[in-house]
């Protein structure tokens, strides 16, 4: 070999070389490495293993009431010793289920910013292996000024971590993170944050607040009452109206509570933020409440462990049709125009209800389509609605309020006496919109409409899942309703889906608030 040869192969190798360590060092750069190994958990694998299961085998069984599935999960985050057995209460929730990426919202405890903030990293590191990031999901949610990567804020975070290994214990190999530290949030922002991750609570998504709640004593800055025999129970008591306020569902109220007492649960915007992101529809429980004065027995400073299931019928991201999904506080002023409709059409007085037609939301003064369903003793006892927007919101609710009341054509017209044994629901429609083939109807989750011959029918989403029919029931009874033959949705039909927004309650209890 010639010396000049020799030497370009020199170059070269020692460029692959460069080029190698380069990479290397980028990769490495890529992975956020473990802060908390060694003290929050273990840093050696087979121990940490040993001790998540510990708790993950733990016999207690909690499990939430409701029968819908599982979509998202608030859990503490302390260190293992304190908090992890009740976090493994939670996410024993999750074994067996084939989630294939986790959405978690954390606060962040050491950084002031505002809006989200994503780590700028391929894969969290944890003794128990790397946790690779949705980096799609996350390229998709960088598109928007309200994410950036706020470097200092994900160092020490140990709010994000202290979840993976549990996660890594109870979940397939193979799921991917997108850890959203949530930072400052005025009223504008929320609904934006919440529209722009909605979008990623798929089926296959289960989204993770996590979030610890009171923190009282002199070491946390935060003591709202003295420490004595009482303080327990003072605890219990702060701590329980807030998770009254969250398993509500109401967003506004437990902000409200925050801000007026101080109340130092760390995560409270990431948690408002979840209320935001969820349909009315689902149901918040909690399961578990523990502090670490009761693990301790010393409450001068204490640090309460609070787990919240959610669950719905449809999947977070699914069931929302349009942005302007209107507030649990909304609805129940359409519940309450509803009763005042079946009221004037089964008492025949034009003027009850008055009070909930004064300034109004201008939400419940836009057209909408509008369902008002009546049941006694479970059955149905009425239910007349538009599909299409044709009213503003309140009106189309009033009028088929006294409609399902008295001009359903299959009922007799309510008598006064069956009122106080009536439930009525309210259901707010999104606007129609076409599919392509019946395939694309989501059975459960969507309502649709089935056009032909000049014939055409409805069903509101919940008919299918109340009858327990599949997609080919659904259409086979649908056709049956337009007057078609029982095949007619196979061939030469159209076909168009809606999202709805119910709220249910006794007559009595909106009733009940107007007379006050």
């Amino acid at each position: 070999m010639r010396f000049g040869q020799f030497r370009l192969w020199i170059i070269a190798a020692l460029l692959v070389a460069g080029l190698l360590l380069i990479s290397h060092s980028l990769a490495g750069e890529k992975v956020r490495e473990s802060v908390l190994a060694g003290a929050w958990y273990p840093d050696n694998s087979l121990q940490l293993a040993k001790v998540v299961d510990g708790f993950l085998d733990d016999p207690s069984d909690v499990r939430p009431k409701a029968k819908n599935p599982l979509r998202a999960l608030i859990v503490p985050h302390a260190g293992y010793m304190y908090s992890g057995p009740t976090a493994a209460k939670a996410f024993r929730l999750v074994r067996g289920m084939d989630f294939t990426r986790v959405l978690l919202l954390a606060p962040s405890h050491y950084s002031a910013f505002k809006g989200l903030s994503i780590a700028d990293v391929a894969a969290y590191q944890t003794p128990l292996g790397t946790v690779s990031l949705d980096q799609v999901a996350v390229q998709q949610l960088r598109r928007s000024p309200l994410v950036s990567a706020h470097t200092e804020a994900h160092k020490r975070e140990h709010s994000i971590e202290i979840e993976l290994p549990l996660l890594q214990r109870v979940l397939e190999p193979g799921w991917k993170l997108v850890p959203v530290l949530v930072g400052q949030m005025d009223d504008e922002t929320y609904p934006q944050a919440a529209k722009l991750l909605r979008e990623l609570a798929d089926e296959q998504t289960l989204v993770v607040v996590s979030s610890d709640f009171a923190h009282y004593g002199k070491r946390f800055g935060y003591t709202p009452f003295p420490l004595n025999d009482e303080t327990p129970a003072n605890i219990q008591q702060l701590d329980g109206d807030a998770i009254e306020r969250i398993v509500e569902g109401d967003a506004r109220g437990f902000l409200d509570y925050q801000q007026r007492t101080g109340i130092t649960i760390c995560g409270f915007r990431p948690i408002a933020l979840l209320l935001h992101m969820l349909p009315v529809s689902a149901e918040l429980e909690q399961l578990v409440y523990e502090t670490s004065g009761q693990l301790t027995g010393d409450y001068e400073n204490s640090v309460s462990y609070v787990v919240i299931a959610v669950s719905a019928q449809t999947a977070i991201a699914d069931s929302q049709g349009s942005d302007g999904r209107l507030s649990r506080e909304q609805l129940k002023i359409l519940h309450r125009i509803a009763v005042a409709g079946v009221r004037r059409a089964v008492l025949d007085d034009k003027h009850e209800g008055e009070q909930w037609l004064r300034n109004l939301p201008p939400e419940l003064e836009r057209p909408s389509g509008a369902f008002v369903t009546l049941k006694k003793d479970g059955m149905l006892r009425g239910c007349i609605g538009y599909i299409r927007p044709r009213d503003p919101l309140f009106q189309a609710v009033l009028k088929n309020g006294g409609n399902a009341a008295v001009r359903d054509r299959r009922f007799p017209p309510v008598t006064p006496e069956e009122l106080e044994g009536l439930e009525i629901e309210v259901s707010v429609l999104t606007p129609p919109r076409p599919i392509a083939h019946y395939e694309a109807f989501k059975v459960g989750q969507q309502g649709i409409i089935l056009t032909k011959q000049g014939r055409s029918a409805v069903f509101l989403p919940e008919v299918a899942v109340e009858q327990g029919w599949n997609r080919e029931q659904t259409l086979t009874y649908l056709a049956r309703k337009a007057g078609l033959p029982a095949d007619a949705w196979k061939d030469g039909a159209e076909f168009e889906v809606f999202y709805s927004e119910k709220y249910a309650a006794p007559y009595g209890s909106s009733h009940e608030t107007a007379k006050e």
